[in-house]
This record gives C-alpha cells, structure tokens and sequence, in this order.
C-alpha cells in the first residue's frame, strides 16, 4: 500500500530475537539450484520486524526507542503454522537482516479478502499484491486493485510497470508463485508463471531524485488481512551473470518488437514505406479509386528536417491526404482487432494549426457511422486539447444524434490531454493501442501515450466496429499543418515499457529489423 513518508535509516544494532518455535511439522524445504532458502521454516531466524514508514517521522532517542518496540512486537505479530510464516494483518514488517542487492527472488503466498500486501526490495516499496476482487474507483483512478497483484504500484501513476501486465491472481484460498529478478533499478515479475512487469525501472520511493539504493533488506509487508508465506528462496546474481541477463532481455524485448512490426515509413526518401508485411505503397483517395500518392505543395518530403532522417511537412491545411492500405498492416478483423501505432510530430498547434478540427492520423473504413479512430487537436479551445478517440458504431457513442463537440467530454470514448507537450522546436512521440476491439469475450480498451508515457485509456465501452475490411485504410494529415516522421504500425498493443523503449531509440525504428 502506498504511504507518503520518506525514507529512513532503519537499521537497528540490537539483538536477534529468539525464534518461535513451529506449531506443527514443517515441510522440507527444497530450493531450485542456485538458491538458498531465507526463511527457515522453524522459526524467525534471521528476521525482525520494520515498519520503516512509522518510524520516519521520529528522530534520535525516539526513533531508537520506536525500532527497539518494533523489534519486541514483531513476534507477537508474526508465527510460524505448519512451516509457514504467518501474519496477524498487523504489526511490523518481516524484515531479514542481511541486504541484498541484485537477485533473483521466488516465494508463495496466501492471502485473505480485503488484505494488502506485498514485497519490499531493498527496502524499497513494493511488489504489490492485491485484493484483486475489489472495485475500482473512479475517486481514486490510481488504485487499480482490479488489475491484479504483481505490479510496482510505488512507482509514479502511470509509470511503465506499476500496474501489472495481466491479471494473474489464482482465487483465494489457493498459494500464490512470484518470481522476482531485479538487476540494478530494472525489474521482472512473474505471478503465476505469468510475467507481469517485464523489466520495468523500480522507483527510489523515498526519494525519486535518486537512484535505487544498491542494496537493502527484503520486506514482507502486513497490512489489514492475515498473509501466509512459504519457500522463500533467493539467488544473489553477480555481476558476469547480470550482463548476460541484461543483454539476453535486450535482444529478447527487441526481438518482440521486430515480430510485431507490421509498417515502418521513415519518409527519408518518400511517402512509400520503408517495410511492410502488406502493400509498401502510399495512396490518395481520388473519387472512389486509390492511386500512388505523390509529395507536393500540400504534402513535402524534406530531407534532415525529421526525427531519424527525413519528415513528412504538411506546410498548410489541404486535402491531400496520404493513406496506406489495411491488408497486411492493421488486420482489422470482425471478431478481435488490436494494434498500436507511432508516430513523432513536431508542431505549435496553437500557432501553426488553422481553425476547425486536426486529425494528424485517422484510421477508417467504408462508413464513420461503422466505426472511427482518430488523434486530433480540437477547433476552438485556447490551449487546444490533444484527443484521441475510439469511436465504435455510431449508435453506441453517440445514441441521441448530438454533434462531436456538444457530447459532455466524459461521456466520449477518448482521452483529453488539455496541455500535450508539442512544440516547433522538439519532436513529441505519440503511440496509440488497439486491444481487444470486436471481441466479445474480453474486455475492450484503447491507451494514449506521449513521449513514453501514459496519458490515459479508453475503457467500459462496447467497441464493436462494422467496417469492410477491404476498405480500411491508415489516413496522414486531416487538415494537419506540421511535420511528422517515423511511422509504425505494430500487430498487438504494446506494454507500457515497450513504448517507452520506442520513444528511447536513437535511430527510430529502423533500429528493429534489418
């Protein structure tokens, strides 16, 4: 659970309590090669207690005296049932003397309704696990107890790996697997044998000016509901194998990526892409009919004016809008459709944009009233408002024939950012994600990204589409006036840090494939 205190120097000289002994037979432990157990299953041997957050606010003889008192309850809080280490729901933490800096961490745990918990490492807040049938509050859209357990919710709302990848909590009642590697700041989880934090940086909660410390202790923290642990087992990772690991997760992430590319347009040489999995071409629509689309005065191809190379320049609001066709690139599909695409712009929208509506990038199909993607700046505002909406059938959104701009913005299925950071001086990364879209069995959703991180997600809506998928197209530049550069088209919605490892490389996309 989150707290607001900063950090402390907690540790304590004083003496090791004595172990409690089982209140039943233990079961043998039998750590994986490599590891060694850290709990003993007897008794509470190379443990005590530390609610570190309490004890923050004191200074000199108090605090002395709280982390004295915190060490004398911890076993009155804490017991050992069967070879598990048991907790009451309150009390301090379960804390091990020795620090630990990179390891690999695998324990179970079992936990009860309304409780919550979870991992410190480092001394440092927390792998989280959740009370996952909670509901989520829109008052506090922050805590997403909904999402599951396994995310490193101390990190900044938002942040790449806070929230878990998937839910992967086995119901109550039953033991729970995680699997921690933490190498530096950098950290994985698996719950369940199910990743669910793919090597995102773990925050300095105590003071995020600063990096994670290099070691600490490992917590397990209490709070509001009894939780029972077992086969805590940790391998220590030295520095060789931390640069193998390292560098076999690099290759991996890249490698998915690479797999997932479906178009990259880097527009160095022209409006065609570079790759594409189906028709490189670039179109304009003329009457009915698609036909090679060709840089003029409405839509320039300037060399060393992009991101990575060359740009696209959109030097006044036209027509002229160049498109690329679905097949083989957006795969829309009538039963599950879900996608990402990127993009970096580079504009004052308040002072290059003319008056009405801007879409930089649409995707549509034969009819708007079946379904309509689009980002845009909206017409009239001062600062305009960067949008990106789904709009699903027309019927769905919009069931009483209002006009876009007279719907209450919560009841439109978009995310609003009143004060995006575009500018004419730095190019802003843009990712937007399709998950789910036709799919009847699973929840449907839409996220906005800028510059690696999250700006917000489109969900609770019925997003059923009806479109052609023989006339589904990637539309450039509606009433656009900026450049644009470096544009992907991904097969499935990326996660929160493989955006943000988009937005990081230093050669774009091209980086990702040969």
């Amino acid at each position: 659970m989150k707290r607001t205190t900063p950090m402390i120097s907690y540790f304590l000289a004083g003496i090791v309590l004595p172990g409690i002994g089982s209140t039943a037979f233990a079961q043998e432990l039998n750590p994986p090669a490599g590891f060694r157990a850290i709990f003993n299953g007897k008794d509470l041997t190379g443990w005590y207690g530390l609610n570190p957050h309490s004890a923050a606010p004191l200074k000199g003889e108090k605090k002395e005296a709280n982390l004295k008192q915190q060490r004398a309850d911890f076993p009155k809080h804490w017991r050992i049932e069967n070879g598990d280490l048991v907790n009451d729901g309150t009390g301090p933490y379960a804390t091990t003397e020795a620090e630990f800096g990179d390891i690999e961490l695998r324990l179970e745990y079992k936990t009860v309704p309304k409780a919550d918990s979870g991992v410190y490492l480092r001394g440092t807040p927390q792998v989280q696990i959740w009370d996952w049938n909670q509901k989520f509050d829109p008052k506090n859209p922050t805590r997403r107890p909904h999402l599951g357990s396994g995310g490193l919710f101390n990190n900044t709302p938002d942040a790449p790996g806070r929230d878990p990848l998937v839910l992967a909590d086995k119901p109550f009642g039953e033991w729970n697997q995680f699997r921690i590697r933490q190498i530096g700041a950098r950290t994985w989880v698996w719950l369940n044998e199910k990743l669910v934090v793919d090597g995102a940086v773990m925050e300095n909660y105590w003071d995020r000016s600063k990096p994670l410390p290099a070691k600490g202790p490992i917590m397990l923290q209490t709070h509001g509901g009894e939780i029972r642990w077992r086969n805590l087992f940790v391998h220590e990772i030295g520095t060789e194998e931390a640069k193998t690991i390292l560098g076999a997760a690099e290759v991996e992430a890249r490698a998915k990526l690479s797999k997932a590319i479906t178009l990259h347009a880097s527009f160095d040489k022209g409006l065609d892409a570079d790759y594409a999995r189906g028709d490189k071409t670039c179109y304009v629509q003329q009457g009915k009919t698609l036909v090679p689309a060709e840089p003029n005065d409405e839509v320039k191809v300037v060399a060393d004016a992009g991101r990575f190379g060359g740009a696209l320049h959109f030097p006044k609001k036209g027509t002229y809008r160049p498109s690329y066709k679905d097949r083989g690139v957006l795969n829309y599909n009538a039963k599950c459709w879900s996608a990402s695409v990127s993009a970096w712009l580079r504009l004052n929208p308040d002072q290059d944009l003319e008056p009405g509506y801007c879409d930089p990038i649409q995707i549509i199909g034969d009819d708007n009233k079946k379904g309509y993607i689009f980002l845009e700046w909206s017409k009239d505002e001062t600062p305009r408002y960067f949008r990106y909406a789904i709009r699903p059938l027309f019927h769905i959104w919009n069931p009483n024939n209002m006009q876009w701009a007279d719907i209450p913005n919560d009841k439109k299925p978009m995310v609003q950012v009143a004060r995006a950071p575009f500018s004419r001086e730095k190019w802003t990364h843009v990712m937007f994600t399709l998950e789910n879209i036709n799919d009847k069995s699973k929840p449907p959703s839409g996220k906005l990204y800028l510059n690696g991180k999250l700006k917000g997600a489109i969900e609770k809506w019925d997003m059923t589409f009806d479109w052609d998928p023989a006339k589904v197209l990637l539309v450039l530049g509606a009433n656009y006036v900026g450049y644009m550069d470096d544009l992907a088209v991904f097969d499935r919605p990326l996660t929160d840090v493989e955006v943000d490892r988009i937005y990081g490389l230093k050669k774009g996309i091209r980086e990702l494939y040969p």
